[in-house]
């Protein structure tokens, strides 16, 4: 996982990582297993006010915290 990287929160910060087709790292916000990589490196293919679908796989916006990589 990289250093640099910017939290992705708007729905302007999604299309642009989107858009861009940035790498975008997946963390855990609750639970056991909080601040832990979930998934890294996929590409955004979808969102909503509700969830992001990355690398083929959907997670809850108000569950998991988005990193787009920036370096």
């Amino acid at each position: 996982m990289s250093n640099i990287y910017k939290v992705l929160k708007t729905d302007s910060e999604f299309l642009t990582a989107a858009l861009k087709q940035s790498e975008v790292d997946i963390l855990e916000r609750h639970g056991d297993l909080a601040r832990c990589i979930v998934d890294c490196g996929g590409s955004i293919q979808k969102w909503s006010p509700v969830s992001v679908k990355v690398a083929d796989s959907y997670y809850m916006r108000n569950e998991f915290e988005f990193r787009m990589v920036l370096a």
